[in-house]
């Protein structure tokens, strides 16, 4: 007896033994490589690599394609998993690993077409930037196809591969599509739009904006009776809610992970401030950011310093794009927070009666646009999402259940007009060339293109100077729109219809006088052990 338990507890403990070796050789071999020398396909020529005592990595390279290229190649080794959860969720396709609970996201976001907007957008880009956002997806690419570093937990644990069934574990089109993602977290008031809605049903307009008052000191931007309007229209639902209020009515399955409530950015805030090497001892002018993002784990933000001939910048970055978003180079240091404008607006489309299939616009009937999305859900058949579309965008009704608890969807459904969405977005393109920027003129005449989100950027040169200046596109509403964005409008008048958005307005201003002429920012000093990458053939 006391033989067998003496052989039992030696097994036990030598099967623990090569668990406990085995995890062990998979956490080794799931840490980034830090040294040595690796050859991959895709590089024109060396670029180098180094990790400095704060975690900054230092990216070397004879081109910007190069540098981008080994950003992504870093990115994929640090933030794999925040690349493939970003991805799936800009796709849809969070459903595919996390089951049936994450499929009124993916209705929505299919609903929204963040993926194939991007697209669009991407074939609009001029070659150069083409080549930056190409290199950077081969450099993610490339990580996974050289073996060197064993994926992720979440990977094991949820049984997927970058990429997923498609095997692309990102694509060009999806930095665009990550920019989209960006502004849809900190872009527009829909949220609103359907609150005011929905209390409209069971409230009077006066009481209404108690409920939800406008700017301090401000009467409310309408005075559209709105409870009177959308009763006389016939909008609303005989349903009761099953949601327990209005107000949880008007948002369910608006919650996205990572973003919050897309359509939610009332009360949030930044800082930033520059102050004139005018007003400073060194002589020199003085910047400071805080954007106040959600926090994450991981960061969103992942710290690179990138050197070429063309540019020199170092700051913070967003994994799954291929530039510094905050930063500076050796002439120019720039800073954003969110303006917050109104660049979503809300239609009440009314459905032709006599045919289902078309809505009423100001020319008569229409057919909808439809599209049909099919989504993997983890353990359950694939979902067919019908996806329609009107004049002014995506029908947000057929993706979100709760519309149906505030308007008769068998006679209106609800649509969205988005700023962001429009083919002319070039914003990857505005933040890539502006890091190259030497002077506050050169950073602005590169983020001329910027589109969405609106920001606030203020920026300082090593000349001395200093501007503020609200960039970005804002839709421009015609002077009869009494409803001002502030509630869905009746899509079938085209006075609720926009106009061009706001002309870009330049120069920028400046603030301050030449004060001096500092050196050049060093961004090049580091303590860290190189590797070194080169390309192969």
């Amino acid at each position: 007896m006391k033989a067998r338990f003496l052989w039992g507890a030696g097994g036990l403990l030598a099967l623990v033994l090569v668990v406990l070796g085995a995890v062990g050789v998979y956490l080794m071999r799931a840490q980034p490589q830090h040294e040595g020398t690796l050859r991959l396909a895709g590089l024109k020529s060396s670029v180098k690599v180094s990790r400095d005592g704060a975690g900054v990595v230092h990216i070397e390279g004879d081109s910007t394609t190069d540098t981008a290229f080994a950003l992504g190649f870093t990115h994929a080794q640090e933030r794999g998993w925040q690349l493939e959860f970003n991805r799936r969720i800009m796709h849809g396709d969070l459903a595919e690993i996390l089951g049936e609970a994450a499929l009124p996201v993916d209705k929505l976001l299919r609903t929204l077409g963040i993926y194939q907007a991007a697209q669009k957008q991407y074939a609009a880009y001029p070659e150069d930037v083409k080549a930056t956002l190409q290199a950077y997806s081969k450099g993610i690419q490339a990580f996974y196809a050289s073996g060197n570093q064993t994926l992720s937990p979440e990977f094991l644990l949820l049984g997927t591969k970058p990429g997923g069934r498609s095997g692309v574990a990102w694509e060009p089109a999806d930095s665009v599509g990550w920019a989209l993602m960006m502004a849809l977290d900190l872009g527009g008031n829909w949220g609103q739009e359907i609150s005011r809605l929905s209390v409209a049903k069971v409230l009077d307009t006066q009481r209404l904006w108690e409920l939800y008052p406008g700017y301090p000191g401000e009467a409310p931007a309408t005075s559209v009776d709105l409870a009177k309007l959308y009763k006389e229209l016939g909008v609303y639902s005989s349903k009761v809610s099953t949601s327990g209020s209005a107000s949880s009515s008007s948002h369910a399955s608006l919650a996205v992970p990572f973003l919050g409530e897309p359509g939610l950015v009332e009360g949030k805030g930044s800082n930033n401030w520059v102050i004139s090497g005018e007003r400073t001892a060194s002589g020199k002018p003085l910047l400071a950011n805080d954007p106040h993002l959600g926090l994450g784990t991981p960061a969103i933000w992942f710290y690179a310093h990138l050197k070429s001939p063309e540019q020199n910048v170092i700051g913070a970055t967003l994994p799954g794009m291929p530039l510094v978003v905050l930063g500076h180079n050796s002439h120019v240091a720039w800073g954003f927070t969110n303006t917050g404008p109104d660049v979503q607006d809300l239609y009440l489309e009314k459905i032709n009666p006599a045919n289902p299939l078309q809505y009423q616009t100001p020319e008569g009937w229409q057919a909808f646009v439809t599209r049909q999305e099919t989504i993997r859900v983890k353990g359950k058949p694939d979902v067919v999402h019908t996806v329609r579309s009107t004049r002014h965008g995506p029908v947000l009704s057929d993706a979100q259940s709760a519309h149906a608890d505030i308007i008769d969807t068998s006679k209106f459904v609800l649509a969205l007009r988005w700023a962001a969405l429009d083919e002319d977005n070039r914003t990857l393109m505005a933040g890539i060339r502006g890091s190259q920027a030497k002077t506050i003129n050169d950073f602005f005449e590169a983020f001329k293109d910027y589109h969405s989100p609106m920001q606030n950027v203020v920026v300082a040169d090593d000349q001395g100077r200093i501007a503020y200046k609200a960039i970005g596109k804002v839709p421009v509403r015609k002077p009869d729109n009494d409803l001002k964005g502030m509630a869905p409008a009746p899509g079938w008048d085209a006075k609720y219809d926009w106009l061009a958005g706001c002309p870009w307005r330049k120069p920028p201003r400046t603030l301050g006088k030449r004060a001096g002429l500092p050196p050049p920012i060093n961004v090049s000093r580091q303590r860290a052990t190189p590797i070194s990458w080169v390309k192969t053939g």
